[in-house]
């Protein structure tokens, strides 16, 4: 049976991989987005969407829906990590994904 992690390991840095982003009500080191893990069949996972390359920040920021090619660029990065040993938090459904990424949220406010 494989041992499921609820956070990354090791944890994604503080000030997140562009840095601090401004946004209307506040700010932003990460916005996460959840998709289906890319390794673990079936099962879900949050990744960041403020990553190196990404397109259209400004927007994202605001709110808007994310593009397919942003969505992409996040998944590419995504693998990257796991490439280079980051592992993924994985969760059984979007549900429980969406749970621990406000609980993660919550850790940092």
């Amino acid at each position: 049976m494989p041992r499921y992690s609820h956070r990354p390991i090791p944890e994604f840095p503080a000030s997140g991989y562009l840095g601090r982003q401004t946004q209307p009500d506040g700010y932003s080191t990460e916005l996460n987005i959840t998709v289906p893990h890319p390794t673990d069949v079936g099962r879900w996972t949050n990744i960041p969407s403020l990553v190196p390359g990404q397109i259209g920040t400004e927007a994202i920021l605001a709110g808007a829906p994310m593009t397919d090619e942003q969505q992409q660029r996040a998944i590419d990065f995504a693998a990257f990590l796991q490439a280079h040993g980051v592992q993924l938090p994985s969760f059984e459904s979007v549900d429980d994904a969406v749970a621990g990424a406000r609980h993660r949220h919550k850790q940092f406010e």
